[in-house]
């Protein structure tokens, strides 16, 4: 039996996920503050439903998304 997938990301499998073809392009985004993002200490992580939501332009489901993570 595997593993559920994760609803997070690393920025290895955002790049992939995004097509970015570079770390220099999702680093660009991340401090231009245009890829939602969070820190686990020194580490990006990338909460999939948040990355769809900026995907399609969805600035309000991107809130959506962080406060029901929040209050789960």
């Amino acid at each position: 039996m595997s593993a559920p997938a994760s609803r997070y990301m690393n920025s290895a499998e955002v790049i992939e996920y995004l097509r970015l073809g570079s770390s220099n392009a999702l680093y660009r985004l991340i401090t231009e503050h245009r890829l939602p993002t969070c820190r686990v200490g020194r580490h990006y992580r990338f909460d999939r439903a948040e990355v769809d939501a900026w995907m399609h332009g969805y600035r309000d489901s991107i809130e959506w998304a962080r406060a029901t993570r929040k209050a789960g």
